[in-house]
């Protein structure tokens, strides 16, 4: 099992361990699959309300993602749910990519275009 680990200053001065293991790798499947079928139920829809439905459902299943990866307590939720929603985003990417066994090297690559990203 491979163990990364992530710093968010916003959060705590410690730094987050990010297994690679079976339940994480499902946990984050599982949070794939929700966005991805919200996102098809709507698919199409013009309906504002439905389109907000799907901005929260987002949110929330991404606040919930992070806090089981990183098995944050209650203080440290409470302090994630405070942050930018643009940060609250590079936090959950992150994490995926490594679950999905890539480095940091691997990440800055892919920012900076060098590579492929393997998600797409």
């Amino acid at each position: 099992m491979k163990v990364t680990s992530i710093k968010i200053p916003e959060i705590s001065k410690k730094a987050y361990p990010v297994l690679t293991s079976n339940r994480n790798v499902i946990r984050l499947h599982k949070y794939q699959l929700e966005i991805t079928e919200k996102e098809a139920e709507i698919e199409g829809s013009e309906d504002f309300k439905e389109q907000i439905k799907l901005n929260l459902f987002a949110i929330e299943a991404t606040l919930r993602f992070i806090r089981a990866i990183l098995d944050l307590d209650d203080e440290d939720y409470e302090k994630l749910v405070d942050l930018d929603t643009n940060r609250t985003q590079e936090i959950s990417q992150k994490i995926s990519s490594y679950l999905m066994g890539m480095t940091d090297e691997d990440i800055k690559a892919i920012e900076e275009g060098q590579v492929e990203d393997p998600k797409e």
